[in-house]
């Protein structure tokens, strides 16, 4: 009766569940919860970029309207403020139209020229040539042709007055211009100035009054700006090896062949087979 096993005894398949487990075993369970804790991280990680990018385009796109939004308001306001200051000064925004499309593309003109080749001294003896140009336009404009021919009975009619003094002003204009380039130029500038005088003194002999006047003196100003200053920078010829030296590093080539010949001269290369 003693060798009898009791009921109490546990079985041998419940000794063998309450085994602990094996060094394979656990080193699985670990790793397979290791593993599960990264994917979790991960697959948080992920959702929370994915938020941030969402974020991230949804800051980027306001942003960009912001801008657009600024830039168009500073438009508006330069825009704005020519059409105001040419209307108050000449009447209508038409001159607005006119003296602002000439600025902008003006401006524009001088700076690609500056890229090649304009300094400050061409930049302002060009614009200083353009606002003789533009007083000479507003001196001429600004006289009525029409009441000096009237009140004087020996002259000419106002279209041949105005022609004669367009022609005289900017004929001499012309003549000073070209004749500091050359012979050729002061014949080519009294021809051009010539032409311009008749134009400028057909329009003068119908006395369109000072403030159209003063308008076309800004516009030729603004339009001769360019034009002289273009004519300043290729007067010589347009020198293409000086705006390659100035956008090329010359002397970091130079060294570094240097360099490469010093290399091969210590460390001379085996023939080709």
């Amino acid at each position: 009766m003693a060798d009898r096993p009791s009921s109490s005894d546990p079985s041998p398949a419940e000794n063998a569940q309450s085994a602990p487990p094996g060094l394979r075993e656990q080193f699985g369970r670990t790793r397979s919860a290791f593993v599960g804790l990264i994917s979790a991280h991960v697959k948080l990680a992920r959702a929370e970029f994915a938020e941030i990018a969402d974020e991230i385009k949804r800051a980027a796109a306001l942003g960009g309207i912001a801008l657009l939004l600024l830039f168009l308001a500073g438009m508006l306001v330069v825009v704005g403020t020519v059409l105001f200051v040419d209307e108050a000064l000449f009447g209508s925004i038409g001159w607005g139209v006119l003296h602002g499309t000439e600025l902008f593309a003006g401006v524009a003109a001088v700076l690609v020229l500056a890229i090649i080749d304009l300094g400050w001294g061409r930049a302002i003896a060009s614009f200083v040539v353009a606002l003789a140009v533009g007083l000479a336009v507003v001196g001429v404009l600004a006289v009525d042709w029409a009441s000096v021919s009237h009140n004087n009975a020996g002259l000419p009619g106002a279209l041949v007055l105005g022609i004669l003094a367009g022609v005289a002003v900017f004929g001499l204009l012309g003549l000073a211009l070209g004749a500091s380039f050359g012979r050729g130029a002061a014949a080519a500038g009294l021809a051009l100035g010539i032409v311009l005088g008749v134009l400028i003194g057909w329009l003068a002999s119908a006395g369109p009054g000072l403030r159209v006047a003063v308008a076309l003196g800004v516009a030729a100003l603004l339009l001769f700006w360019p034009i002289c200053a273009a004519v300043l920078v290729f007067r010589h010829g347009f020198d293409f090896d000086k705006l390659k030296d100035r956008f090329m590093p010359d002397q970091t080539i130079a060294t570094t062949k240097e360099t490469i010949e010093w290399v091969r001269e210590q460390m001379p290369l085996g023939r080709k087979s």
